[in-house]
């Protein structure tokens, strides 16, 4: 199994407006799940305190090996999301590791 952990830091935008981005970037990644081969979970969480050096959103996503985490990443349904999402994104970090 992979773990596919992804912190992002997002432009500024009013807080209404960012909840309403994260709601449904979190409700497009969560209905990849069993739709994408190999991806087990999903799960997507804003940072509570808001802080200037916090990353703003963190994603943990589950894969059952490494070529299912390949697929995850080159599936059209996650490049169009990610199309999108990345619009929003300031900054971003991963680490993929083996659980």
């Amino acid at each position: 199994m992979i773990q596919h952990l992804v912190l992002w830091k997002l432009h500024e935008q009013p807080a209404a407006e960012r909840h309403d981005t994260v709601t449904r970037f979190a409700a497009e990644l969560n209905a990849l799940v069993g739709t994408v081969p190999g991806l087990v979970s999903v799960q997507l969480t804003p940072d509570v305190r808001d802080t200037e050096t916090n990353f703003d959103v963190a994603l943990i996503s589950i894969h059952e090996s490494r070529e299912a985490l390949a697929t995850y990443q080159s599936h059209p349904d996650h490049v169009a999301i990610g199309t999108w999402w990345g619009k929003h994104v300031a900054q971003r970090g991963a680490v993929d590791s083996e659980i």
